[in-house]
Formats: structure tokens, sequence, C-alpha cells
């Protein structure tokens, strides 16, 4: 990649290379639930011969990817935003009941939740925007405190340019304490003892670029490399 002229920074990888990143992590077997907005990428990019359940606390386990037509729509296969998803051989269709019986019994291996900030003690922000009377939360605290895994997929900064990557959450929280993992359009990050670790940067950044658009400090791994999908 040719080098940035000064003052610029380098191109931020597209929603579905954020998926592919994701998915490194989704292993045969596990229950996977996607959150609304960009983590419904992943659906589309989970290799054929790896078997995921993907769950929905809407009341499906086991369905395929999105559908963006029409054709094939099946009026009882829809997830979270009233997205329609491809039926698959063996799918469960769950009471709402059923469904969070799976959440709170802590049998989703990984939830992947999108975030409006998320701060160095891994607390989460992601229901109740600046400026709304109410939070939007649905089954996201639910997801976030009982899953074995709370990864989040989001871009770096918001639409205004400030960070999403914080000390601490100035937003009301969505759930304390619960995120592993952050991938951005940048970087992968781990939550780890109270710091955000640096753990992979988007091809043509450096850690300090991270840094920059950054509003923790961040730890940088003694073995940081740059992303891949493998």
């Amino acid at each position: 990649m040719p080098d940035t002229l000064p003052g610029t920074l380098p191109p931020r990888l597209d929603a579905t290379v954020m998926a592919m990143v994701v998915v490194r992590e989704f292993f045969d077997g596990a229950v996977v639930n996607l959150g609304i907005g960009i983590p419904m990428h992943c659906a589309d990019v989970i290799p054929p011969d790896r078997e995921v359940l993907l769950h929905s606390e809407h009341g499906l386990l086991g369905f395929g990817p999105l559908l963006r037509t029409a054709e094939g729509v099946d009026p009882y296969c829809f997830i979270v935003g009233n997205r329609p998803v491809q039926p698959q051989p063996g799918m469960v269709y769950l009471s709402h009941d059923e469904s969070f019986s799976i959440i709170r019994g802590g049998h989703i291996d990984i939830t992947v939740m999108g975030g409006m900030q998320v701060d160095t003690e891994g607390n989460l922000a992601n229901a109740h925007p600046p400026g709304k009377p109410a939070a939007n939360l649905g089954g996201a605290q639910d997801l976030a405190t009982c899953a074995k895994r709370t990864m989040i997929m989001m871009y770096h900064t918001a639409s205004d340019g400030s960070p999403k990557v914080v000390e601490r959450c100035t937003f009301p929280l969505t759930a304390p304490r619960c995120v592993d993992r952050i991938v951005t359009d940048v970087a992968v990050m781990d939550l780890e003892g109270g710091h955000i670790v640096l753990r992979e940067v988007a091809p043509g950044w450096t850690p300090e670029q991270v840094q920059s658009i950054t509003g923790a400090r961040l730890v940088v791994a003694d073995d940081v490399r740059e992303i891949s999908l493998v």
C-alpha cells in the first residue's frame, strides 16, 4: 500500500471485511447471536464448511444468511430488525421464553453486538443514544451479560468523528464489564485486566494512528500485527 499523505489516515475496512474478522472466532457447533446493524453481516460470511448455529431472540435457532430480495422470503423466518433470513435444514422455531432461556441459561457461545461506546473496564453502551427519551434495549442486556463471549463490532469513531473506544462511557450503560473483544474498521482490541490491548491493526495503519482516534489509552501488544482473515 502506498504511503498516505501527511495528515491523512489510511483507508478503513468495510463492514464485510470487519465481519470476516469477527467470524474467524466462530467454531464448529458454536451458538452465536448477531445484534442488529453491522453484526448481521457476519451471517453472510460464515465459511460453508463450518457449522454455526445462529440464534435470534425472536425465536429462531440455526437460520442461514440474510435475504435481500423478496424471492424466497418466508413470512415466519425473520430476526431482529425485521430482517428476513434463509431457512436452513434443521432450523428450530422457539417460543420467546425458550429463546431467552437459551440466553439466560448461558448457552450462547458468542454474541456479536454493535456499540456506541466501550470503555477500559469493558462497559458497553449501545442502546440509549443522546437525545432519545428511552433506550431500545431488546435482548441486549441479557446477551451482553450471559453470553460466554461478548464481541463488539463497530466503527472506531462516530459519524461526528468522536471516539467510541473511551476511558469511561458517558452514555447510559447497556451492561457493565461484559466486553471481551472489540473489532472495528481499524483495529482488533481485547479487554484485559482493566486495559484495552491492541492486538491487530488494519492494513496500512500503525498503532500510533489507531491511538490518535481512540479516546482511551491503548496497551500495544508485543506481537501486534496487521489484520488477516485467517
